[in-house]
């Protein structure tokens, strides 16, 4: 019964999750259903979390306050003059991320980054792309930029740390490295140039890498 619901639930995720790319595209500023479609996303894939587990776990665990603090970053990013606070929500986020990820790795000291360093060297090649550009223009917020990627930096290697070590972890490192990209997209739009259809690319990989992140720990 559990199951059911939980489809029934991700089945609306898919529903609400279309909703918000559409009026990314075609906006209507009469009736702005990004204010309620947005806020909608994080709260559909907790419950779906929850009604997927096999177990009766409490259900607040560590994991659901994490995409609690997603959801709380959702809704300051809307706000005028809340990128800070937004930015602190997902740096909460990411932090809890990257302590469950490396507590879900048994040997997390040979886990799959250790033995394949490349995989850092590429992380640091990837930052200095976005960063180096846009590093001028970002002011007093250098250092916090700075910080929020080294985080984010290290969610993703503990992300990808797990691969052989427990189930689905390639779906979850996918989900890390979509997430970065995702933040990524925000930095150049923010401090960068913006792009066409920049929104819908920042929402479409963010919504694709929450998915495959809760979608890839369901066990």
């Amino acid at each position: 019964m559990k199951n059911y619901y939980a489809q029934r639930i991700l089945i609306l995720f898919g529903i609400v999750s279309i909703l918000e790319l559409f009026f990314l595209i075609f906006p209507s500023e009469n009736f702005p259903i990004r204010y309620f479609t947005k806020p909608l996303l994080l709260p559909l894939l907790i419950f779906y979390d929850y009604l997927s587990q096999q177990d009766r776990k409490p259900f607040l665990s560590t994991f659901r306050i994490a995409l609690a603090f997603a959801w709380l970053g959702d809704v300051l990013l809307m706000l005028p003059n809340a990128f800070v606070p937004g930015l602190l929500a997902f740096l909460v986020m990411q932090v809890l991320y990257s302590k469950i990820f490396w507590q879900d790795c048994v040997t997390s000291r040979k886990g799959f980054v250790f033995r394949h360093l490349w995989i850092l060297l590429l992380l640091v090649g990837y930052h200095l792309m976005i960063m180096l550009p846009v590093w001028p223009y970002l002011g007093a917020m250098q250092i916090p930029v700075l910080v929020y990627s080294i985080v984010i930096s290290i969610m993703v290697l503990a992300a990808i740390n797990r691969i052989g070590e427990v189930p689905n972890a390639s779906t979850v490192a996918l989900g890390a490295v979509l997430f970065m990209v995702s933040d990524s997209l925000i930095a150049i739009t923010k401090f960068g140039s913006d792009f066409a259809y920049s929104g819908f690319c920042v929402m479409l990989t963010y919504i694709v890498a929450q998915y495959l992140i809760v979608k890839g720990r369901n066990r």
